[in-house]
């Protein structure tokens, strides 16, 4: 079986869209899984209270906590390996200047959808409150969501519409060398 990763890759406006949904169900799952985790760690320190190994068992689980709460530093990596990604793909894609109009509804659905998500993730920080304050790089990328987004799609713009005919060409023969 053969796969061919040169199909299919296509960078389009509608990533900050998708994309900014994983991020909004990544950060809900964590929010979740880390309240989870605060209940278990309380039971387990409760039940080991009066125990021989009490020290240990608090410290193991201290650690454990911080170690799934440094999560919080990995956030801004995937959000700037998404956008480095989508960029790559709308600059293979490209665009003609005759979709620009089409692009401003596409910007305008964007912007409503990050508003959207700002308002789950809202919710969420406020149903969690200790949650968001373990994760505050978390917290604060997401309630800014619509100023990611806004430049996300300000970038693709940029690399999709800009590309001349000498580009197209120049990138359609390396890519003609690289998977033929």
């Amino acid at each position: 079986m053969k796969f061919n990763l040169s199909k299919n890759k296509k960078g389009s406006l509608y990533d900050p869209i998708t994309l900014g949904a994983v991020l909004l169900v990544m950060g809900i799952t964590i929010f979740i899984a880390f309240s989870i985790w605060g209940g278990f760690a309380d039971a387990i320190q409760v039940a080991a209270v009066g125990t021989p190994g009490e020290v240990q068992i608090n410290e193991t689980i201290t650690q454990l906590t911080n170690a799934y709460a440094s999560i919080d530093y990995m956030i801004p990596l995937i959000v700037i390996a998404f956008m480095i990604t989508s960029l790559i793909l709308a600059f293979k894609t490209g665009a003609n200047i005759v979709f620009a109009f089409l692009s401003l509804i596409t910007w305008g659905f964007a912007i409503l959808m990050s508003l959207v998500f700002k308002d789950i993730f809202e919710l969420f920080a406020v149903n969690f409150p200790t949650v968001a304050a373990q994760f505050p790089i978390l917290s604060f990328v997401l309630m800014n969501m619509k100023w990611i987004v806004l430049a996300w799609l300000f970038l693709i713009s940029l690399v999709m519409f800009t590309r001349n005919k000498q580009e197209d060409a120049d990138l359609t023969s390396g890519l003609a060398q690289v998977y033929a």
